[in-house]
């Protein structure tokens, strides 16, 4: 490969940030022919300019702080179409009489939405607004399970009560909505109690679905809630990078890609 000008470096940095949601010096400086150190360089001058974060080894796309957790209203608006196809393709995953477990978050709310109908269903979730949308309903077939628990940002319930809420049930199915996804730390999430809850919820399930929009491809919450292969099924839109959907189906066995909406 001819030198490339460091304008030509940093449009090619960018433009792999955005197929695979991060980039890593040493594989950088392989596909550039160029000195790690130049790498670091030109990460530097992205960072400064805000077009990059930069990580231990390499950078992310996004400004947003691991800890960062915005609201459950706020995180409603976002990819609303998207999160809707998610929620109606996942839901095809789910049979009358089934247990299922639903954690708190926008798109496991729009998938209770597409539930409703479903005869004979049991339901377990730390999220009183999922709850209620089965409550509204009222299918006299269905049960509905609260836990008990601490409410967070987000409108999950967590701690104590949750956790051993949990440890007593065994389901047939998780979904698991999550805040973020990288290869390295694989599903992750801004808060160490709804880690914590999450990870409880799926040690409950004979299966897990990890329903996410494209958008949270390579980012990275405070704590992890597991690796990629421990889901074995992962919901997510069409729109999401071909460079990530092959990561993600190196670890994850069924990668179920939704048409954009």
């Amino acid at each position: 490969m001819a030198e490339m000008l460091p304008q030509q470096r940093h449009r090619h940095i960018l433009d792999e940030l955005n197929k695979y949601g991060q980039v890593r010096v040493t594989a950088l400086s392989h596909e550039l022919g160029i000195s790690e150190m130049t790498v670091r360089r030109d990460l530097n001058a992205l960072a400064t300019a805000g077009d990059l974060v930069k990580v231990h080894g390499g950078a992310t796309r996004g400004p947003s702080a691991t800890s960062s957790e915005p609201g459950f209203a706020r995180k409603l608006g976002l990819a609303a179409p998207e999160k809707e196809a998610l929620a109606h393709r996942a839901a095809g995953l789910i049979e009358a009489g089934m247990s299922v477990a639903l954690n708190s978050g926008t798109t496991t709310y729009a998938l209770a939405g597409q539930c409703t109908d479903i005869p004979d269903l049991t339901v377990i979730t730390n999220s009183p607004r999922i709850a209620e949308v089965f409550y509204s309903a009222d299918n006299a077939s269905q049960t509905v399970i609260l836990t008990g628990g601490i409410r967070t940002p987000s409108d999950a319930l967590v701690g104590p009560l949750a956790l051993a809420a949990l440890a007593q049930l065994h389901v047939d199915i998780c979904f698991m909505g999550v805040h973020g996804m990288t290869a390295e730390d694989g599903f992750t999430t801004p808060n160490m109690l709804e880690a914590q809850a999450n990870r409880a919820f799926m040690a409950s399930a004979a299966q897990h679905v990890v329903v996410a929009d494209h958008s949270k491809w390579g980012i990275t919450g405070l704590c992890q809630i597991a690796p990629l292969d421990a889901a074995d099924v992962l919901v997510t839109g069409s729109a999401l990078a071909p460079g990530a959907v092959e990561i993600l189906e190196q670890s994850i066995d069924t990668v179920l890609l939704t048409p954009a909406p």
